[in-house]
């Protein structure tokens, strides 16, 4: 299954939480085994240990710190080689991973800017860097939240995927090593109503005939020579290993993530 598939098994074992990241580390799981499986110099770099993977990672730009989801670049040369997921010493791939799953458009409106304050820290870090986005956007009638009392009622929900599918193609995309923007965005669109949660599913056909499930700016060759020697590391193409990298048994609910406490 490709990563976009192994995230609907995730969301039929585990169904969404907005405070849980269970449903991002599946995705940035997914995504890696789909460029270890596709990206032969990718396969070939993880497997002879000269890069390495880490989710949930810290990058630092000055006094600025940003949390990733998903990151690639070489060891550390103490690292253990058998190991591809591990913490790079430093950052050449980063890719961050956002959702709409309801309110639609204030939450796409949010979600851009977390998009262009990703790839602005990225490159403020190493403006050799690639910064990637992922928008995963749910095209579901209803939705219930575990923060809400009630589910959420969506009108017109095709239309409010076209509209986050455009807020997100106003996120800046930069060809090369200067100017400003990601160097790679897509968007994977689901129907989850997060209540009979077997029923979840990849939308395959999009809306309109616009580009929506597989919506993807590939980034420049010089970039692609960095990290894959030539290959196009397409994000949301693909196959994964046929073990899901679901952390979820079946039935099984995401615990929330704890809130900060209080000053």
């Amino acid at each position: 299954m490709g990563a976009p598939e192994a995230l609907i098994e995730h969301f039929r074992a585990c169904g969404y939480h907005p405070r849980s990241d269970k449903h991002s580390n599946c995705l940035a799981e997914a995504i890696v085994a789909d460029l270890r499986r596709h990206c032969p110099r990718i396969r070939e770099k993880l497997d002879a240990g000269s890069l390495v993977y880490d989710l949930n990672f810290t990058i630092l730009a000055g006094q600025a710190e940003w949390n990733v989801d998903l990151v690639f670049g070489p060891p550390a040369l103490s690292a253990s080689p058998a190991t591809p997921r591990q913490a790079p010493s430093r950052i050449e791939v980063a890719v961050e991973i956002k959702a709409v799953m309801t309110e639609h458009r204030k939450a796409a409106k949010n979600r851009k800017r977390d998009l262009e304050a990703h790839h602005e820290h990225v490159h403020n870090y190493d403006n050799l860097a690639i910064a990637g986005g992922v928008l995963l956007i749910n095209a579901a009638p209803t939705f219930r939240s575990p923060l809400r009392p009630a589910p959420t009622e969506h009108k017109n929900p095709l239309r409010l995927v076209e509209h986050c599918v455009e807020e997100l193609r106003r996120v800046a995309v930069r060809g090369g090593s200067t100017g400003y923007g990601l160097e790679a965005k897509c968007a994977v669109v689901v129907d989850a109503d997060n209540i009979n949660l077997p029923t979840a599913r990849l939308i395959q056909q999009p809306p309109r005939h616009r580009s929506v499930t597989r919506f993807i700016t590939t980034h420049s060759s010089r970039q692609s020579a960095t990290t894959t020697g030539g290959a196009s590391p397409a994000l949301t193409r693909a196959s994964s290993p046929s073990a899901s990298p679901c952390p979820c048994p079946p039935g099984s609910t995401p615990p929330p993530r704890p809130r900060p406490a209080a000053p």
